[in-house]
């Protein structure tokens, strides 16, 4: 299946269960942010390692948030699958970390690991 094929159906379903995040892809390297509910994220959480097309799955944070972080970046879900994608999300997260939004600093860690060159 295609990858954007792919996308776009996960995207449908994400938003009607009211869950965002963002997912970077870099090379066959995935990093993904999803935030909603909790017993969805859990469940969603247990597909995704269930599903074949996963493998070295590495959950970095799980707990409870007072709101969404990514619910105003673009979509409200969103591939970052370019250079430019990914520092505008990086500007993104930088504004949240201003604004000391919880995990913020974490999720500009690994950003800018994403962005170094390797």
């Amino acid at each position: 299946m295609d990858f954007e094929i792919l996308f776009n159906q996960t995207q449908t379903n994400n938003n009607s269960k009211n869950i965002t995040g963002v997912l970077v892809k870099k090379k066959d390297t995935f990093f993904q942010i999803l935030e909603g509910e909790a017993i969805l994220l859990d469940m969603l959480f247990e597909k995704i390692k269930k599903d074949s097309r996963h493998s070295n799955i590495v959950e970095l944070l799980n707990k409870p948030i007072s709101a969404l972080s990514f619910k105003g970046f673009d979509t409200g879900y969103a591939v970052i699958d370019h250079i430019d994608a990914l520092y505008g999300l990086q500007t993104y997260v930088a504004n949240l970390e201003h604004n000391e939004i919880e995990n913020s600093s974490l999720f500009s860690q690994i950003i800018e690991e994403l962005l170094s060159p390797k």
